[in-house]
């Protein structure tokens, strides 16, 4: 039987540091998608582009996988069975998804500027089943839409903790840590194998670790052998974890020089992090701690909506230096993410909890 009560309550613990590198996270992906992402449509276009800081600021979604790795397998450390920790990650994700995919919908008209475009009820299903469109397109038929182009990380996040959770409970802990690691390296490895093997049959190899999005793994992998080194504090294991975000960086290549030495940045960060006490005082900025607390539903409605606003504000007072457009819109979505989290987000949990115990009476009478 799962116990609802304790379920909310683990949840509701948590960690000043990793909230501020969650904070750090949301506001990068915040300065991407606000001043870079769509120069075609934004009223200051590609004037922004050349800022490291926001060209870069996509990685901020790396960022958060390193932090799931590192929560994840912290929370298998804690005793429980399959089935608790697989609907405790379901829901952590559903509530503020839900939640969030109702005030998407509903104010699409109104953010008509959206770069997604208008949304239809089917583009609801991706986002509600964490499910990629891609799958849903081979089931029920393209084409299939999204509502915001940025789930495509939770898809990826799902996969990680059906992977996790599987090698936890089936192979131990240890093996767990070290299939994640295997798992990405074996995507890094693909193209020198192929080099070497020209006759040898891959694709069903490439087909495998695509599906499971193994090219992010090596975050979610090193991220998972930081919280092993802050349990055991042996020196080898940051070494690994270092190494494996090192190596996960280096295979941002593709992306250009620039994506690689931020990549390397938040390998660095997340080490301090976990080894400075003066940094997890920094991190525990109250503006820092704001936003990781709201990050998760903040991450869902942004972007969309934010850009839709940015566009608004620079139609409608063009005389605004152009580096202050996005300034409002982004508070505005920072204080609706910041109140589903608060209010929305709990009391959709324990209504899905309540009705649970509920059914669960029922039955037990019947």
């Amino acid at each position: 039987m799962i116990d609802a009560g304790k379920l909310v309550k683990k949840d509701l613990h948590r960690i000043q540091y990793l909230d501020g590198l969650r904070g750090i996270a949301i506001f990068l992906v915040l300065l991407y998608h606000a001043f870079v992402r769509w120069p075609e449509i934004i009223p200051f276009e590609d004037r922004f582009s050349g800022i490291p800081l926001f060209a870069n600021g996509w990685l901020g979604v790396h960022l958060f996988f390193v932090i799931s790795g590192y929560v994840i397998h912290m929370t298998l450390d804690k005793p429980q069975s399959p089935i608790n920790f697989f609907v405790r990650r379901w829901l952590r994700l559903f509530p503020a998804m839900l939640i969030c995919s109702i005030i998407i919908y509903s104010t699409a008209g109104f953010f008509f500027e959206r770069p997604s475009g208008s949304p239809v009820l089917r583009d609801l299903l991706p986002g509600l089943t964490f499910i990629d469109p891609i799958w849903w397109s081979k089931l029920i038929g393209p084409p299939q839409g999204q509502l915001e182009g940025a789930f495509w990380s939770l898809y990826v996040e799902v996969k990680f903790y059906l992977l996790a959770g599987l090698f936890y409970f089936v192979f131990g802990e240890k093996k767990m840590v070290w299939m994640l690691c295997i798992v990405f390296l074996s995507y890094v490895a693909l193209p020198f194998l192929s080099d070497l093997f020209p006759n040898a049959q891959w694709s069903l190899a490439q087909q495998i670790l695509f599906v499971l999005s193994a090219k992010y793994f090596g975050w979610f992998a090193a991220g998972s052998l930081f919280y092993l080194y802050v349990r055991e504090q042996r020196a080898y294991i940051m070494i690994l974890a270092v190494v494996i975000g090192l190596i996960s960086a280096f295979s941002l290549e593709g992306w250009g020089v620039q994506a690689t030495y931020a990549g390397i940045a938040i390998v660095l960060l997340f080490t301090a992090a976990i080894l400075s006490k003066r940094m997890q005082s920094l991190l525990a900025n109250p503006f820092l701690l704001l936003l990781g607390f709201a990050s998760y539903p903040l991450y869902l409605l942004h972007e969309n909506m934010m850009v839709s606003l940015i566009i608004k504000i620079g139609n409608f007072a063009p005389w605004i230096p152009a580096v202050l457009i996005p300034v409002i819109p982004m508070s505005i979505v920072i204080t609706l993410g910041w109140l589903v989290a608060k209010y929305a987000e709990l009391w959709t949990r324990n209504s899905i909890l309540n009705s649970y115990q509920h059914v669960s009476r029922l039955f037990r009478r019947s």
